[in-house]
């Protein structure tokens, strides 16, 4: 039910933002993940390397300012991952060069992998998370980076005082259609 609500949202926000000057881009990238597990004063985390495709649809809201719903796929280590942001971003164009900022929640939604079997430890397959960053673009093409943060213990059957958060570091080019 979460993931049907997720995507039901991603998609009205898609079809309330339809101004004339919307934006569709689509992207792919780099990216680093990690889990991070702390409990007191102890800690330890583990890391892969992966990459994601996607793209996002930017509706401007005024001068610099826009609302940028998006749908991503991302794999790392024999893990597939759906993630839908819904991103606030603001900008400045200066010629044909822009810089701007973005940040706002992002659902993650595992869609399979080794990671979510019993054998692995169980991970959950749902997350929420924030995600915040920068991006740089010439005419039609941006570099963006950025780190979601997830906020939901990722892992099943763990003692109370155990928080495993899962994290993503991202780093990718765009290209505006």
């Amino acid at each position: 039910m979460k993931k049907f609500f997720s995507i039901a949202l991603v998609a009205a926000a898609m079809l309330f933002a339809g101004k004339a000057n919307a934006q569709i881009s689509i992207h792919a990238g780099y990216q680093s993940y990690s889990l991070k597990a702390s409990s007191g004063s102890y800690s330890t985390s583990a890391s892969d390397d992966g990459f994601y495709v996607g793209a996002s649809y930017n509706s401007e809201l005024g001068t610099g300012l826009g609302v940028a719903p998006g749908i991503y796929v991302a794999y790392v280590e024999n893990i597939v991952d759906l993630r839908v942001p819904i991103l606030v971003n603001f900008g400045l164009k200066f010629g044909e060069i822009g810089v701007g900022v973005f940040a706002g929640p992002n659902v993650n939604i595992g869609l399979f992998g080794d990671a979510y079997t019993a054998d692995y430890g169980g991970k959950k397959r749902f997350d929420i998370g924030l995600t915040f960053g920068g991006k740089l673009s010439y005419q039609k093409i941006s570099l963006d980076c950025g780190y979601n943060m997830g906020l939901l213990n990722q892992m099943k059957d763990v003692p109370d005082d155990v928080s495993v958060k899962a994290n993503q570091f991202f780093v990718g080019l765009g290209y505006s259609l």
